[in-house]
């Protein structure tokens, strides 16, 4: 699933929760599905698609913040999917051919800095483990054990709500292939143009893991949409700047929150 989606999510509950008593009682349960398609060369001659189709279950009480996702993937084509980005986790090793099935495991931490709340400053930390549920004989996944950190800051200026990432990744490499570690960023901005529609974009840009592999670069574009106080969808398109990122994407999620 897409950083943009998850940018809707980080800042919409911080909002939720500085303005919400209750969320330092209970925890608030959410869960999010929907599909993610992309079609890119990745660094090959033919192209490469990814269908993904995700689940992320998260819960919030307070400052903290606990989620993990996971996707079902179909992925076509000879592309090492190793810097896939956003494409539902994919991040398989392969040559040919077509393969499905099950995708890697993330868990997230995170802690949100409550103070700065009062003030329209909102600054998440976040710890991230993947564990290698994917299969590697599909190439589906690596097969080896990810972690890493992130830093999101967002301010509220009215409407008007810039933001930026910064995050590390401690890359586990397969048998075979030596891969680096990668830092990562990602910046953007939303509007809220009513109570229950918003809208943006972001920018990431990423280290490739491969050394000699060209730098990943992807923008989006998103469309949040509240249908209720416990549903909302979210639409958006990827479009690609550098041969190691996908040419086009795009998908959409679905969350109910507070079950």
């Amino acid at each position: 699933m897409r950083k943009a989606v998850f940018a809707v999510a980080l800042l919409a509950s911080g909002q939720v929760k500085a303005q919400d008593s209750f969320a330092d009682a209970f925890w608030d349960l959410s869960a999010r599905s929907g599909f993610d398609f992309s079609s890119g060369y990745y660094g090959a001659s033919k192209p490469t698609e990814i269908l993904a189709l995700p689940l992320s279950v998260k819960a919030v009480k307070g400052p903290w913040t606990l989620r993990a996702d996971m996707s079902w993937l179909r992925i076509s084509g000879p592309a090492i999917l190793l810097d896939a980005g956003g494409a539902g986790g994919a991040a398989g090793i392969r040559t040919s051919g077509h393969a499905s099935g099950l995708g890697d495991l993330h868990l997230f931490g995170t802690y949100s800095v409550e103070s700065l709340w009062a003030s329209g400053w909102f600054v998440d930390v976040t710890a991230r483990v993947k564990a290698p549920t994917a299969s590697f004989a599909k190439g589906l996944g690596t097969g080896a054990w990810d972690g890493g950190g992130q830093v999101d800051v967002a301010k509220t200026f009215g409407g008007f709500i810039p933001f930026f990432q910064i995050g590390y990744r401690f890359t586990g490499s397969p048998a075979g292939y030596t891969l680096r570690n990668v830092l990562y960023g990602s910046i953007g901005a939303q509007y809220t143009w009513t109570e229950r529609l918003t809208a943006g974009a972001v920018f990431d840009i990423r280290q490739a893991a491969l050394p000699s592999a060209r730098t990943p670069q992807e923008g989006t574009a998103y469309v949040n949409y509240k249908l209720s106080d416990r549903w909302s969808v979210n639409v958006y398109g990827t479009a690609g700047f550098s041969p190691n990122s996908p040419s086009a994407g795009g998908g959409v999620a679905i969350t109910f929150r507070g079950f």
